[in-house]
């Protein structure tokens, strides 16, 4: 394993945490109960840790596919660019919800004030890393690119003139 590997299989850990975590806390908000929301602040919490060796495993991930054949310098580009502004906000995110846990007693934690600032905090660091995550995929993986191109004439899963061999028989 190397450091893409981590960049690869960390990003989605800490996607999924930040998403299981905004649908939980939102679920909390709602029903107004404290014990759903700390566990979407622990969620958050582990979002922002995990993000950290993503985002410092990006450039090591860069330099090895910038050179292979398909990759687009400007799909890497994109990316790294929005991984910063993501990586930002889920930090933003992570701090909030670890002053929230650590200082619970404190009044401003325990308004609705906060809890609602942090629901369109989490909703926002969410969204960004993972659109991060997708314009990550789209480096390699060509199929979910807007620039994909369908192959005339395979139908059904068989290649016809456009793509080989075709068994007529």
């Amino acid at each position: 394993m190397n450091l893409t590997h981590l960049h690869l299989m960390m990003s989605h850990a800490a996607i999924m945490a930040a998403l299981f975590s905004a649908i939980l806390f939102l679920f909390g908000f709602f029903r107004k109960n404290e014990s759903i929301k700390r566990v979407a602040l622990v969620g958050f919490v582990f979002a922002a840790i995990s993000a950290i060796p993503v985002f410092l495993a990006g450039e090591t991930a860069e330099e090895l596919v910038e050179d292979l054949p398909g990759v687009l310098e400007a799909a890497i580009d994109t990316h790294s660019d929005f991984a910063t502004f993501s990586l930002w906000m889920i930090e933003i995110a992570g701090i909030a919800a670890l002053a929230s846990l650590l200082l619970k007693n404190v009044a401003f934690f325990k308004n609705s004030t906060f809890a609602l600032t942090m629901v369109v905090i989490s909703f926002v660091s969410a969204g960004a890393i993972s659109y991060t995550g997708y314009l990550g995929g789209q480096i390699r993986h060509t199929e979910i690119s807007s620039n994909a191109k369908v192959q005339t004439g395979v139908q059904g899963g068989e290649q016809g003139e456009a793509g080989g061999d075709k068994d007529d028989d």
